[in-house]
């Protein structure tokens, strides 16, 4: 290491306060180097004795940093005293926006000792084995009594994102009053698996330095949640995460009008139902509010001339397939001169390049194609796409569009399934079908459990999932296949999306 690099890093370390040097010192120790360093272990279960808690609980404000972040992200939080560390967790996860995902630990005052001090047992210490103090058993104003007073929060231990709860006020306690209100904060909770402090700065630098974070690399920038704002802070959803702190998934489905019991799902879609069985609340309560936006946000009266042009694509293809069927080429495509004639007659050349005669070079024509075979109007059947039974039996154009919607939906795998729900869902919220949406499915999806790659469902797989989805609602607006601007709202697509989640109503 050259000279000038270790001078650097010495006037780093000096500028450093007390807590600051004592937390690198602590890092460093419980890393990589901690196995090899003499003193405690990485977990030691001796604690001082434990004062019993108040005759009388009382209300504790206390403010809770992300040590080390810049600039600083705290929440002044006021709650009882009476309540347990594995409560308290509960509700530091709420007010940052954590997901739960990793483990965690509280470490007692005053002095900040992570990794090297004493620290209360969660159940997964318990099941490796571990003695001691279980935090589910310690109430929160046994170890903060007096103004000033410290406690130490860890969660994610690769991240290692450390929280200082300090005790800045007691006061009296109204029973009825909520278990933990937010009064004040600063900045959005950091990202999940982001790298911890250094990964956070250096994202939070960026974009204050220029918010289209066009100084990070393309894979960091696709990584990030679509709008990310590191500024953002709302006591207002801090509020609204805390109110479902505790709750069951079932308490959370009851508050939004289903029984909570297995096959009713109220007025979420019956297709949902596989995910809101693995849900947890905070995920159950962001649904509740998209399907009460799918059901209100935007006007979706469709006319006879609306549905004239939802149902014109395929009627189209179904009175060209006829009696005989469309004949197909030897490679399973339809011949050209039914794939011009689809082509110009439903205008798909103001949509595409080319000569329109070649189906597999034809996206548009391939597309429609797709779509009524996936929807159970045309058929292969030796060399031909032919009419179904279905097809057959469809005469006007409301015919057609409740036949489009009542198998819109419908897959044999259930996560796909579930993702054009999603998809449906966000197209009737925000009055359009994109293929921004999926970016908050694969979110969802993600805040679930699933996975699809390691870190979580990936965007790009939810954006082949939902195609045929977005495909039908984008015809049925009348965009474009290679238009990239959109419109702001189409009534056709929101319609459609709301028969095919509510085909009952």
């Amino acid at each position: 290491m050259g000279d000038d690099r270790t001078k650097e890093i010495r006037r780093w370390v000096q500028g450093l306060s007390e807590d600051e040097l004592d937390g690198v010192l602590q890092g460093i120790l419980g890393g990589g180097l901690g196995a090899f360093a003499p003193g405690p272990e990485r977990h030691t279960p001796e604690l001082p004795p434990l004062p019993d808690p108040p005759d009388e609980p009382s209300a504790l404000t206390v403010r809770v940093d992300v040590d080390g972040a810049k600039p600083p992200v705290w929440r002044r939080l006021v709650l009882h005293g009476d309540l347990l560390l594995d409560e308290v967790h509960e509700i530091l996860q709420a007010a940052f926006d954590w997901q739960d995902y990793h483990l965690h630990k509280f470490w007692p005052g005053p002095q900040k000792r992570v990794w090297t001090g004493p620290s209360f047992l969660t159940e997964f210490d318990l099941s490796e084995g571990e003695e001691g103090v279980l935090e589910s058993e310690v109430q929160l104003d046994q170890l903060l009594r007096e103004p000033g007073d410290r406690l130490f929060y860890t969660y994610d231990f690769g991240d290692d994102w450390t929280c200082t709860v300090r005790l800045e006020a007691v006061g009296p306690l109204d029973e009825d009053s909520p278990t933990a209100v937010c009064t004040g904060g600063r900045m959005a909770g950091p990202l999940e698996d982001c790298g911890g402090v250094p990964g956070h700065n250096e994202l939070v630098a960026a974009y204050l330095e220029d918010p289209s974070l066009r100084a990070l690399d393309r894979e960091r920038r696709d990584w990030l949640p679509p709008d990310w704002d590191p500024t953002e802070f709302s006591t207002d959803e801090v509020a609204e995460r805390l109110s479902l702190v505790g709750l069951s998934t079932e308490e959370v489905l009851r508050q939004l009008g289903a029984s909570g019991e297995p096959g009713d799902t109220g007025q979420f879609p019956a297709a949902l139902e596989p995910l809101l069985d693995i849900a947890l609340a905070p995920t159950v309560a962001e649904l509740g509010r998209l399907v009460e936006r799918a059901r209100t946000e935007h006007p979706a009266e469709l006319s006879a001339e609306d549905l004239a042009q939802i149902a014109r694509p395929y009627r189209f293809l179904v009175e060209l397939a006829g009696e005989d069927g469309i004949p197909l080429t030897a490679a399973g495509w339809m011949k050209p001169a039914y794939v011009e004639r689809t082509y110009r007659e439903l205008g798909l050349d103001e949509d595409w390049i080319g000569k329109g005669n070649r189906e597999d070079l034809t996206a548009p024509v391939a597309d429609l194609r797709s779509t009524c075979q996936e929807l159970g109007l045309l058929r292969k059947s030796k060399g031909r796409l032919l009419r179904t039974k279905l097809a057959r039996g469809l005469t006007t154009d409301e015919e057609y569009a409740d036949a489009l919607a009542a198998r819109l939906l419908h897959h044999r795998d259930t996560w796909v399934e579930v993702a054009g729900v999603l998809f449906a869902l966000l197209t009737a919220a925000e009055g359009r079908p994109s293929f921004g949406h999926c970016d908050t499915i694969a979110r969802i999806l993600t805040d679930c459990g699933l996975r699809t790659a390691p870190g979580g469902v990936d965007s790009r797989h939810v954006t082949q999932w939902v195609r045929p989805v977005w495909s039908a609602l984008r015809r049925a607006a009348g965009e474009r296949l290679l238009d990239r601007t959109g419109r702001e709202q189409d009534h056709r697509a929101v319609a459609l999306a709301r028969r095919a989640l509510w085909p009952e109503t």
